[in-house]
């Protein structure tokens, strides 16, 4: 059969697997569920508004997907941006990633004495204890930070983003994203390692959009509203049905749909003990409710993380701050996200704009605005938008894995979705890369993609 693959997903993972097919010359199909391109890394638009839903820096160690980047976009329409995040914890920021200097000058005294014992018998405790391999996140938390600043910054959080008790949480995850405390001291130490990030002008659904035009002038067919209800293999070609009737065939399929909905839609149907590993499979959904105040509110950071009981939203972006071309030209007031966590069957999945809105303006207050005069309220739903860890989830991806491999050996599991892995948008790009490289034949294995344990934002290209 002539090299004719089919792509479900048009987000990151999937967009670059069609980049490299049409760079090595095939022309896949692409399937999107939605109206739009990019997944949750797309740019929703309002008007003259426009709404990153996750916030997403554009960084990576890897030169191949630096490259790819760059090609997307000419150089004019990329920003560097300083990073500038902030926890903001019993009406103080803290800058985040946690500094030893900030932590001794902006923590109230009782917090500092608590903290920096409490760090150093975790430190002592590290040196005269070997540490399990799998250990909970609350476990890996209190070892690195201590009790106190881990239950100050991140066991609130924690709760709050991934909807779950920190000690039911695999901490596999925690070494890449969260870095230990830097203790340089003086502020000239700390401006030369300054954090900075890539960002496109119009946001991320910008350079998805381009890869998107770039397969459609390649004869790539990306058809949008196409969701995938029904996957057929007969053990050399797949068939896709989506829920509007149409039926596509291609000699492979590039997965970057939820791993648990795909299972489901297999044909033949995988065996009742993988349907059911599959279906024990979460995510977490996000709703990020965009909100323009006339008032200009000065807030020096572009992320704001809110641990703390008294907040509803586990994240507070300040869109100004990533780029002015977000808002509209002329507007010169404050322009914020607020990032809220749930599980997809929650009431709050449901809300309405007044609803949501109501829930906003009570954060809006914590944030000390008290009158904050709200000129436009705008909503994104991402209903699918993180893999949820817990200490069963790499035991039941790994059967699941199997079984693929050996029963469907055209099938390439893609992405963070697709290989239920919590993955940055590089590691997404990579493992569809991979795929492709293992769909000609290469000896590759995409599932290695991000296993390293260490901080990812070290030996970055920009």
């Amino acid at each position: 059969m002539e090299r004719a693959p089919l792509i479900i997903g048009a987000g990151p993972a999937g967009l670059s697997a069609g980049l490299e097919l049409t760079r090595r010359g095939v022309t896949p199909t692409i399937l999107e569920s939605t109206g739009g391109i990019g997944g949750l890394a797309r740019t929703q638009v309002d008007g003259d508004w426009r709404i990153d839903p996750g916030g997403h820096r554009f960084f990576t160690r890897s030169e191949e997907v630096a490259d790819l980047w760059r090609s997307l976009l000419p150089e004019d329409q990329w920003l560097v941006v300083p990073r500038s995040s902030a926890m903001l914890v019993n009406n103080r920021y803290v800058r985040y990633p946690l500094m030893g200097r900030d932590l001794l000058l902006q923590l109230a005294i009782g917090d500092v004495v608590r903290g920096a014992g409490g760090y150093a018998w975790a430190r002592f405790r590290r040196q005269t204890r070997i540490e399990p391999r799998e250990i909970s996140f609350q476990e890996w938390g209190r070892s690195e930070f201590g009790r106190h600043w881990y239950e100050l910054f991140f066991d609130g959080y924690v709760r709050k983003t991934w909807l779950a008790d920190p000690e039911n949480i695999a901490s596999d995850w925690a070494n890449q994203r969260i870095k230990p405390i830097g203790w340089q001291l003086s502020k000239h130490e700390q401006a030369a390692d300054q954090d900075v990030f890539r960002y496109p002008r119009y946001g991320p659904g910008q350079l998805w959009e381009a890869a998107a035009k770039k397969l459609a002038n390649a004869g790539v067919d990306v058809r949008l509203n196409a969701m995938a209800a029904g996957a057929r293999y007969d053990g050399r070609t797949w068939t896709v049905t989506t829920d509007r009737g149409d039926v596509v065939s291609g000699d492979a399929l590039f997965s970057s749909m939820p791993l648990r909905v795909l299972v489901d839609m297999l044909d033949p149907a995988p065996p009742d003990y993988i349907r059911a590993v599959a279906d024990n499979l979460r995510h977490r959904s996000l709703i990020t409710v965009a909100v323009a105040l006339r008032k200009h509110y000065d807030i020096p950071y572009n992320w704001v993380y809110t641990p703390g009981p008294n907040f509803h939203a586990g994240r507070i972006q300040n869109y100004r701050r990533w780029s002015q071309d977000l808002c509209p030209k002329g507007f010169n007031g404050t322009y914020l996200g607020f990032e809220y966590f749930l599980l997809p069957d929650q009431d709050l999945w449901l809300a309405n704009e007044h609803g949501l809105g109501a829930i906003v303006e009570r954060d809006l207050h914590q944030l000390g605005f008290k009158n904050p005069q709200i000129e436009r309220v705008m909503i994104t739903r991402s209903k699918f938008a993180y893999p949820i860890h817990d200490p069963a989830r790499d035991r039941s991806v790994v059967r699941i894995r199997d079984y693929l491999r050996e029963h469907y050996p055209s099938l390439h599991p893609i992405g963070r979705n697709g290989m239920h892995h919590y993955d940055n948008q590089d590691h997404a790009m990579l493992s569809a890369i991979r795929s492709v490289g293992k769909y000609f034949g290469e000896n590759v294995d995409p599932w290695q993609v991000n296993t390293d344990l260490s901080y990812h934002e070290q030996g970055l290209r920009r």
